[in-house]
């Protein structure tokens, strides 16, 4: 595994997944280094010149654990780097998304650019030198995971900030945190010398997956949180001498988070390279060379050890389809909100009115509807789940795991069963609705089949 020398740290470079081919094919760049005029976008200003550098190689990280076969990918990345025209750039990188058939979220700013996409293997590949491409001064790092569908419903390009804003003065992003590569971070964290370990995610992440010693974060959404929120040192000197360690799912969070206490005062701050999910596949890629040089050792390559991300437990959540994903932890750390037996079922109560994101078991299922809790499920503004009687492409009965994902949006081009357009009938308006008076739009008792209205 060759290294990468970062100007903040040491990143791995992982094997390339299956179908990827390096070097990239080349793709014209476009913003923030070149703009190239399209008749459907815009026909001014003229393109500027494309970059006389070489563009930085990326970091492409993959879990070999998983199925490379797999025909799509989910690609998640971003740069904090100045883009001088935003909207520019959302229009370019919604029609070159478009064209290749992609679903997902990318938000574009002055500060940068923040994606998680779908495709399949070369949509992935063409985006990826696009992006390498338009930001040939910064060595971008690519988590690339193999999917049997589409990760997102649909497409959606936005100028819009990275995160939510954190409160306060404007942020200098110029002064951050020092990346930890996923092996000295844990190095770190073996350490027996003092430091304050920060979740800086929602705390339904961290109840389904965590770094061992961080607690529960309890902001009730990124932009609140603040160095007394995390109960850290308020004296001066204090905050200049305490090493403080934090992560998240990307990376994204911690670049801002990190320069927020740096201008708090706090002058030792790390931060995880590229995320829990980078973290994770970096300790895969271990594990797959360590029972590799087993095997050719005359081992039967089960024995190796020391792949396993040794200060993760569970799984790592994540905004798409799929809810969560493995981290090499065979520890099920989530608890059901209604009996507390493990799970890692996630689940918007189908009470519109509070829609939050519980963990429920494949036994309470059934029983609970979908409903954090009992007020919820005799409330007027209610979605029925397709529990008991939903059937997949063979006929049989669907997971509970597939329910939940349906409950996290439909495949492309299907009803979103979240929706409440989606079940009230059309003549009754949203406020008006209630699920007694007025039933369900579909079978009739209160189903929906597959994501998809009944036709009568």
């Amino acid at each position: 595994m060759r290294l990468l020398l970062l100007s903040c740290g040491l990143s791995f470079r992982t094997p390339c997944a299956r179908g990827l081919r390096w070097p990239l094919p080349r793709v014209p760049p476009l913003l923030p280094h070149a703009i190239h005029a399209s008749p459907r976008l815009c026909a001014s200003p003229p393109p500027l010149p494309p970059p006389t550098c070489p563009a930085l190689e990326p970091v492409i990280s993959t879990n070999p654990a998983l199925d490379m076969s797999l025909t799509f990918r989910t690609l998640a990345f971003y740069v904090i780097s100045t883009v001088e025209q935003p909207q520019r750039m959302v229009e370019e990188h919604s029609a070159f998304l478009a064209e290749r058939g992609m679903v997902g979220r990318v938000y574009c700013c002055a500060d940068g650019v923040n994606a998680q996409v779908s495709g399949d293997v070369h949509a992935c590949d063409e985006y990826m030198q696009l992006l390498v491409s338009s930001f040939p001064t910064q060595q971008l790092l690519f988590k690339l995971d193999p999917v049997a569908e589409v990760a997102f419903p649909k497409l959606r390009v936005k100028l819009k900030a990275l995160v939510p804003s954190l409160q306060g003065e404007r942020l200098n992003l110029a002064d951050r945190g020092v990346d930890l590569s996923p092996v000295a971070w844990d190095e770190m964290m073996a350490e027996p010398s003092h430091k304050l370990l920060l979740d800086v995610r929602n705390g339904y992440e961290w109840d389904v997956g965590r770094f061992a010693g961080a607690e529960r974060p309890r902001a009730a959404q990124f932009s609140d949180s603040d160095a007394a929120l995390y109960g850290l040192p308020q004296d001066e000197q204090e905050r200049a001498e305490t090493p403080v360690m934090m992560y998240c799912t990307g990376g994204i969070r911690c670049e801002y988070f990190s320069a927020k206490l740096k201008q708090s005062g706090f002058k030792k701050v790390y931060k995880l390279q590229g995320g829990v999910q980078h973290y994770g596949n970096e300790f895969a890629n271990t594990k797959k060379h360590a029972e590799a040089a087993s095997m050719e050792e005359g081992g039967n390559g089960g024995s190796a050890g020391g792949g396993a991300a040794p200060h993760w437990k569970g799984s790592l959540f994540v905004f798409d389809r799929r809810n969560v994903m493995p981290m090499g932890s065979d520890e099920v750390v989530g608890r059901c909100a209604h009996c507390g037996a493990p799970t890692e079922i996630f689940l918007n109560c189908g009470n519109i009115d509070c829609n939050k994101l519980h963990l429920v078991c494949s036994k309470c299922l059934p029983r609970t509807q979908g409903y954090c809790c009992e007020s919820c499920s005799t409330a007027p503004r209610r979605r029925p789940l397709p529990v008991s009687d939903a059937t997949g492409a063979e006929g049989a009965l669907l997971s509970a795991e597939s329910i939940a994902a349906l409950t996290q949006g439909p495949r492309p081009g299907a009803l979103d069963p979240n929706k409440l357009s989606s079940i009230k009938p059309a003549n009754v308006p949203r406020k008006a609705f209630d699920a007694d008076t007025h039933g369900f739009r579909g079978r009739g008792d209160g189903s929906i089949v597959n994501g998809e209205e009944e036709v009568a």
